[in-house]
């Protein structure tokens, strides 16, 4: 057992910034430090990152910390690490980065993807995976790097994820674990392992990936090298983690029983937590390895959620986003008999449809409305997409809702949800889960804690945002036309029809 003072760093590679947080063993933040990263977007499809930059966010991150407290940087006794998924990092034999990391909105395999779509009946890599083949994937990123860079491609030697080169830099060790692995299209999720038939069948060798351990075991101790470089002290555990949405769900209370978690930032997205495959769920939701051994968790998206505020903002070069959000504090009649339906499908719709080629639109737009209706109609038609993707689940004992994210210090996001959803609405203080899993998985590994629902329940508060039956009903209906509708927007984003031949 540790000392019970003792703290552990967690460091999160996220899409768009590195962060560093310090956590005591009740879960409390004792220091925290964040860095943003450049994606680079140089052409249609692309959006790569340097790790270099990650490595250099993390040294700067690290020294801030350190100069601001010196005591707390040598008060670490653990590092936890978790970071975005699907972006494969290529070394080539001296461990050396080889090619930008094509982070998981990548979409340039386009070719690729046709070829597995040939090469793999949609039953059989969903079967094997547990997902359907999508450029999001690592898998497909692999095979354009074999196809477009054949000069380049015999270079690589290994292929992780970002936290696992990080992993490696602090360590000297290359390993991955199940949640990232399970993400990549190469993983069979019934043998807990690498495919062998799917890494035969696009002729790679196995030794390009590494060997996969639990998201909680010890990945091995902080170098001298790393030490020197970053700041921190030599010999420190470093636990392996997961990834981010493997370690968000754990932090959101996903393997409580009769619990869904919702997590608007950015995206939008639903993670629920299972002990076995659920068959049902296959190409309906994404489907994981947790980083809890021997579970699963589902994953509903939807890619723009939080971001379509950030695009009606920039569109009307709105300056303060939290304003337009602060003016809706309270569910209204005025609002709800506003009959604008929103759909938030401005990067596709994600699950449970799968349609990346799909469009958003506001439907039922009159000259009375206002700024603020339109607002008011992207939360709801957010929220409806997240619902969608719950009507793909059979599980009527879902009793409450955990919510997460940055749209939790607005209180009408938990009151929509609640009011949509017809459920209580428990919102999480700490708009950080993944690191808070992270530490979790860190801190029970260490024998910091003994379990991981005191520190869980302690960040969850004791009333929640209760349904009203007088607007439960109103958006009972208000779905069923988002349903209805979704159709037509979905099959309009595809029509290519000459229009003039019915004129």
């Amino acid at each position: 057992m540790m000392n019970s003072s003792a703290n552990i760093l967690t460091i999160d590679v996220g899409t768009t910034n590195l962060k560093c947080i310090i956590y005591d063993e009740k879960g409390r933040i004792r220091a925290q430090s964040s860095k943003s990263h450049p994606t680079n977007f140089s052409l249609p499809g692309y959006a790569e990152q340097n790790p270099a930059i990650w490595v250099s966010n993390l040294q700067n991150l690290l020294r801030t910390i350190g100069n601001k407290d010196p005591k707390i940087i040598k008060s670490i006794q653990g590092i936890s690490l978790t970071g975005q998924m699907h972006g494969p990092v290529f070394l080539n034999s001296k461990q050396e980065i080889a090619y930008p990391c094509m982070i998981w909105s990548d979409t340039r395999a386009h070719e690729e993807v046709h070829y597995l779509k040939n090469t793999f009946t949609s039953d059989s890599i969903l079967k094997i995976t547990g997902n359907p083949v999508q450029e999001s994937f690592t898998l497909p990123k692999i095979l354009w790097l074999k196809n477009q860079q054949s000069n380049l491609f015999p270079q690589v030697d290994k292929i992780v994820f970002p936290k696992d080169y990080l992993g490696f830099l602090l360590t000297g060790n290359i390993y991955t674990d199940h949640s990232d692995a399970s993400g990549s299209l190469l993983y069979n999720l019934s043998n807990h392992n690498w495919s062998e038939e799917i890494i035969n069948n696009c002729a790679l060798k196995r030794s390009l990936f590494p060997d996969i351990i639990q998201s909680d075991d010890i990945l091995g101790r902080v170098s001298y090298a790393a030490a020197k470089k970053f700041g921190i002290s030599e010999g420190i555990p470093v636990i392996k983690g997961g990834g981010d949405l493997a370690t968000t769900a754990l932090a959101n209370g996903t393997d409580q029983i009769e619990s869904l978690s919702l997590c608007i930032g950015t995206a939008a997205q639903m993670l629920m937590s299972f002990e076995s495959i659920e068959e049902k769920l296959l190409g309906r939701l994404y489907f994981f390895s947790h980083c809890i051994p021997q579970s699963y968790f589902c994953l509903g998206t939807v890619p723009t959620g939080g971001s379509s505020i950030q695009w009606f903002k920039n569109l009307f070069e709105l300056e303060d986003k939290e304003f337009i959000l602060k003016e809706l504090n309270t569910i209204e009649d005025e609002n709800t008999e506003r009959n604008i339906l929103f759909f938030p499908y401005l990067m596709g719709t994600g699950t449970p449809h799968f349609d990346y080629r799909a469009h958003g639109a506001f439907l039922g737009l009159q000259i009375n409305h206002k700024r603020k209706d339109l607002i008011y109609s992207i939360i709801e038609g957010i929220i409806f997409a997240l619902k969608d993707s719950f009507a793909s689940i059979s599980k009527p004992q879902i009793r409450k809702i955990f919510l997460s994210g940055g749209a939790t210090r607005f209180p009408i996001w938990p009151k929509l949800v609640s009011a949509i959803f017809n459920l209580p609405v428990f919102v999480f203080q700490n708009a950080d889960s993944s690191t808070i899993g992270a530490f979790l998985l860190g801190a029970k590994r260490l024998g910091i804690i003994k379990d991981f629902d005191t520190i869980i329940n302690g960040l969850i508060p004791e009333d929640p945002f209760l349904p009203q039956i007088k607007y439960t009903q109103i958006y009972e209906k208000k779905f069923k036309k988002y349903r209805h509708f979704s159709n037509f927007i979905r099959e309009y984003s595809t029509y290519d029809k000459d229009f003039l031949e019915y004129i």
